[in-house]
């Protein structure tokens, strides 16, 4: 059985559908996509025209437009998410239990840093601290709300606290190399000779 090729009709309502999206992603941003939404607008906007092909060879509307092109770096709501990333990460950073959590990561066994998921909230703080640095901003739009991560920081935090922690190994000195007492400093060894 062959498949039925659409009516201009149905197409049209297609071309409506994914205008009225381009819209929407120009406007609000596409939060469900880990891309730029650039990138997104520019897909809508090539099928757009694909459609706007099939429509032409089939003497459609000649009202249905193109939107334009957008750089494929564009990000809708930019300041916002900056904005918004920016609150998030000064939250993260003055919680105490945040904190208290860098205090006693060196303290913790390599077990005890896997079972308690320290090193991934850890991790996802400088990550998002990092991404904020960078000016990336579909990362900081994927994980930069306020809030998004305290529950986890304080669960992580609870944890720790019934935990027993190791000394942190202080670091010994280290030895400087001194020459010994018979070689005069200059003076070459057999060593030396060797070498060279």
């Amino acid at each position: 059985m062959m498949a039925q090729a659409k009516s201009p009709g149905a197409w049209e309502q297609e071309f409506v559908r994914l205008s009225y999206e381009w819209e929407k992603v120009y406007a609000y941003g596409d939060a469900a996509g880990m891309c730029t939404d650039g990138v997104v607008l520019d897909r809508i906007r090539k099928e757009l025209l694909e459609i706007r092909k099939k429509l032409d060879v089939k003497g459609a509307d000649e009202r249905l437009t193109i939107p334009p092109e957008v750089p494929k770096s564009f990000m809708a709501c930019a300041d916002e998410i900056r904005t918004q990333a920016q609150c998030a990460v000064q939250e993260y950073l003055a919680m105490e239990e945040y904190r208290y959590m860098q205090a006693v990561l060196p303290k913790l066994t390599p077990k005890q840093k896997k079972g308690t998921r320290v090193l991934e909230v850890s991790g996802k703080v400088m990550g998002l601290a990092d991404a904020l640095a960078e000016d990336n901003l579909v990362v900081l739009r994927e994980y930069g709300s306020p809030g998004m991560l305290t529950g986890l920081i304080v669960e992580t935090a609870k944890k720790l606290q019934g935990l027993p922690l190791k000394q942190a190994a202080v670091p010994e000195k280290r030895q400087e190399d001194h020459q010994e007492d018979w070689q005069v400093e200059g003076q070459m060894s057999i060593y030396d000779l060797a070498v060279t």
